[in-house]
């Protein structure tokens, strides 16, 4: 039942209107997740009670959005694409770290191109549940998960080559932190130029305040970007059988804790 408060300019509630809303009508936005259980179980290397603990990270993550959605008082309007953005990014890197083992025998650039599609493509399942019709708007989603993989996994290549093959936790951490923050103000510069020609906006704020903007928008994206990537991370150094995918990847040693016996 509409509602508004318009005084005595007219009554503030409209008829009721029902609207049949069939299940059917949400079930494109269930994708994403069929996605994250088919990688789940279809490998064989996942066949192991160890791989349950990939749901660890999601639900951290999810449990840090609603309470940053809680905190910020985001409008339902924003919350809704937002939403979209997080979930569809989360699920693709849960994906990919379900699926990073069939990707080590390849060469660096190979295995770099498989997560990169590999993270574009389940992301870009998630935005079936925001329009399941090809527009502009979807075409925006895909451009932003593109970038953000790029900025993702490319920080944790240069990451890695820094620490020089060697799985040195905090110091990849570092590196990480620094390499996505930059990594994402590029990203940023290369979307808003991307967007702006998808959206075909010919006029734009001035350069100095759209330079100041962008700037600021991207540190805060890599920020939460890095937040997002946080707790695979400590999954993949705290856990063996993660840590076994992801240092394999990589192609970095462990650091024995103890000295050898001589």
């Amino acid at each position: 039942m509409p509602s508004a408060n318009l005084g005595d300019v007219g009554p503030q509630q409209g008829e009721a209107v029902n609207f049949d809303w069939k299940w059917s009508y949400s079930a494109p936005g269930f994708i994403i997740w069929l996605v994250l259980i088919l990688a789940l179980v279809l490998p064989k290397a996942n066949h192991d009670p160890r791989i349950l603990l990939i749901f660890v990270p999601l639900v951290i993550v999810n449990l840090l959005w609603l309470a940053f959605k809680e905190v910020s008082s985001m409008p339902s309007s924003e919350a809704s694409q937002f939403d979209t953005v997080f979930h569809s990014m989360a699920v693709g890197i849960a994906v990919l770290w379900l699926l990073a083992n069939y990707f080590e025998r390849f060469g660096g650039f190979v295995r770099f191109l498989l997560s990169f599609g590999t993270v574009v493509t389940v992301a870009g399942l998630g935005t079936l549940s925001y329009s399941t019709e090809f527009s502009n708007e979807v075409v925006l989603f895909l451009a932003l998960f593109a970038f953000l993989a790029i900025t993702m996994l490319g920080a944790t290549t240069i990451a890695g080559k820094l620490c020089k093959g060697k799985c040195r936790p905090l110091c990849f951490m570092l590196w990480l932190a620094l390499w996505t923050l930059l990594g994402s103000l590029f990203a940023t510069y290369g979307f808003f130029i991307v967007g702006t020609f998808i959206m075909s906006s010919g006029s734009g704020p001035d350069i100095l305040e759209a330079i100041l903007m962008l700037t600021l928008v991207g540190l805060i994206f890599g920020l939460c970007l890095y937040v997002l990537n946080l707790p695979f991370m400590i999954l993949g150094f705290a856990n063996p059988f993660f840590r076994e995918r992801f240092n394999t990847c990589l192609r970095l040693k462990s650091i024995p804790t103890t000295p050898e016996a001589g």
